[in-house]
């Protein structure tokens, strides 16, 4: 090993082995948007209503009654039960797919299970092209795919709330949800069962470690950046934003790739996770007239000399 690639494998390490701390600042990232939902979507308690006794208005009659503590803790509790409600919903989903839906989910299994074998020359070659370019284009994006992601999600949000504007506030709160349950599913369920080692521990090889601490598959970052990116598409008219928004999360993918911290085959397996979280979360909700929500629909095609994600209108 040279003393040059000696340093970097270093470097990869240290960043690994720094991955708990970034966990750890990551999921307090959001917390600050929970905040602000508490405080802008204060719930009625069961049979309370805004009207005064006498039946006229009163400005500090029903929920004005409630003391800010109590509407915040019952506005998270009743958050929390929308989350597990929407959890549960989406692990039972395949209990009502379709020949289609299952044709469909084939198809996803046999494009990222096919990839794992150019995952190897995919990743000599793109340490190959790595420039400063690409380090400096990773370092000012990826982390689009960790908390900038829930940034984002409650910036919309709080934008919303700010402007008086319902698809923009239920945006970014449904980018907020898929984000933090695509990410539980990515981190505490499959990459534990996966096991599989990063690139730059196994040499490029596919090594599978089920139950282990290896997290390679899938993608965190991928997942978190194609969770946001489908709601926000999903929710959006046009073609314009969801092509910016699919093509931030694409690059996303890329960066992670460059990094030589995951497999191609990883990327598009949280890509196509984070996709289909914030695509459910979208329809299971939606409430909004006919025809604001966009027509598009996301797929992995195969391409000369690869693999392509196009978006259909």
């Amino acid at each position: 090993m040279t003393a040059a690639r000696g340093l970097s494998l270093a470097r990869d390490l240290d960043v690994s082995r720094g991955k708990g701390a970034s966990g750890a600042r990551e999921a307090a990232g959001f917390i600050p948007f929970l905040f602000l939902f508490s405080l802008c979507f204060p719930l009625a308690a069961p049979g309370q209503t805004d009207a005064a006794p006498g039946g006229s208005d009163s400005p500090t009659s029903g929920e004005e009654q409630t003391p800010l503590g109590k509407r915040i803790v019952r506005s998270l509790r009743d958050e929390a039960r929308r989350y597990v409600a929407d959890s549960v919903a989406l692990v039972q989903a395949p209990l009502h797919w379709k020949q289609a839906d299952w044709e469909k989910a084939g198809g996803v299994v046999l494009v990222v299970g096919g990839l794992m074998f150019a995952d190897e020359k995919i990743d000599r070659d793109s340490q190959n092209r790595r420039s400063r370019f690409t380090d400096g284009v990773s370092s000012a994006t990826t982390g689009l795919g960790g908390i900038w992601g829930f940034r984002v999600a409650g910036g919309l949000l709080g934008a919303g709330i700010l402007l008086n504007h319902e698809n923009m506030r239920d945006t970014g709160r449904e980018a907020l949800e898929a984000g933090i349950i695509a990410t539980i599913l990515d981190k505490y369920v499959l990459k534990r069962a996966f096991g599989r080692e990063r690139p730059f521990e196994s040499n490029s090889e596919t090594v599978f470690v089920p139950g282990s601490s290896h997290d390679s598959f899938p993608s965190g970052h991928a997942t978190q950046a194609f969770a946001v990116a489908s709601v926000v598409a999903a929710r959006s008219k046009g073609w314009i934003v969801p092509t910016i928004a699919y093509g931030i999360a694409t690059v996303v993918c890329m960066d992670r790739v460059n990094d030589r911290v995951h497999f191609a085959s990883d990327v598009v397996a949280g890509a196509v996770l984070g996709t289909a979280v914030g695509r459910f979360l979208v329809h299971r909700h939606r409430t909004e007239k006919e025809g604001v929500l966009s027509k598009a629909s996301f797929d992995v095609v195969p391409i000369r000399h690869g693999l392509a994600i196009a978006a259909k209108y």
